[in-house]
């Protein structure tokens, strides 16, 4: 009998630390970060769009500001009032992180005033952050990492699901969709040069919505492939002893 209430114990006490640890989310109104709703209920994608990388570079110069949105929810039911929030920046230590006015607008900022708004009978939003297109983007890439703020209207939910960051710069950077199945399978390493290469002898941009679209398309991407092994081997035959090098000093190569 004693083993048996010892067993019960113990499953109770397990039980009632998960439930600390990922809430029941019947006290409080609580809010966390999580994928565009479409994709909500797919356990693959909780983490997805923790970090998006942007860049200026593809923009004329008179875009001196964007927006990179992440989606975010209320947790704890609905509610009849707009509900605002609040995000804070979390600096990284050792990295160049944005600087609030410079890299990007506030989120005190009073233009911003109505954008941080969970609305009456709703769950979710569509968080704005808008990056500034500041000349130090010239030089290098900047890491703004957000979190949420508790206030009077919400707590922070899950641990894990509370910040968010965007990395940005105005050079040329690695897209999203140039993640680590392209790396192994399509476009090998990442390097400026590679894909500086790939632009001038394309004439397409290989940007994130070029990359997104090959990336849904077999035959595109099989296409492009031998597509860009043939461009670099013509460009290598031409320079012979010189083969195509990027500013690592690695030979540039196509899997």
């Amino acid at each position: 009998m004693k083993q048996i209430l010892t067993v019960a114990m113990l499953t109770a006490l397990l039980a009632a630390c998960k439930k600390d640890q990922y809430y029941l989310y019947n006290d409080i109104a609580r809010l966390q970060f999580g994928p565009t709703p479409d994709r909500i209920y797919t356990s693959s994608f909780e983490m997805a769009d923790t970090m998006k990388p942007f860049t200026f570079f593809y923009e004329p110069a008179t875009i001196t500001q964007d927006t990179v949105f992440f989606d975010i929810y209320a947790i704890g039911g609905i509610s009849g009032n707009d509900r605002p929030f609040t995000l804070e920046q979390v600096n990284i230590p050792g990295e160049a992180n944005a600087v609030p006015g410079t890299h990007y607008k506030a989120f005190s900022d009073a233009s911003l005033k109505d954008a941080y708004v969970i609305k009456a009978g709703q769950v979710h939003a569509s968080v704005p952050v808008i990056v500034l297109r500041d000349a130090s983007l010239k030089k290098g890439t900047v890491k703004l990492q957000i979190q949420v703020k508790a206030n009077e209207q919400f707590q922070p939910g899950e641990i894990k699901k509370l910040w968010r960051r965007v990395e940005f710069t105005d050079m040329l950077s690695q897209p999203a969709a140039w993640n680590a199945s392209a790396v192994q399978y399509y476009w090998g390493k990442y390097s400026q040069v590679k894909h500086s290469f790939m632009i001038n002898q394309t004439g397409e941009k290989w940007d994130q919505e070029f990359l997104t679209f090959v990336n849904t398309d077999y035959a595109l991407l099989s296409f492009w492939r031998l597509k860009l092994k043939t461009l670099l081997t013509d460009y290598n035959n031409a320079h012979p002893g010189a083969p195509l090098t990027d500013e690592m000093g690695e030979t540039v190569v196509f899997p």
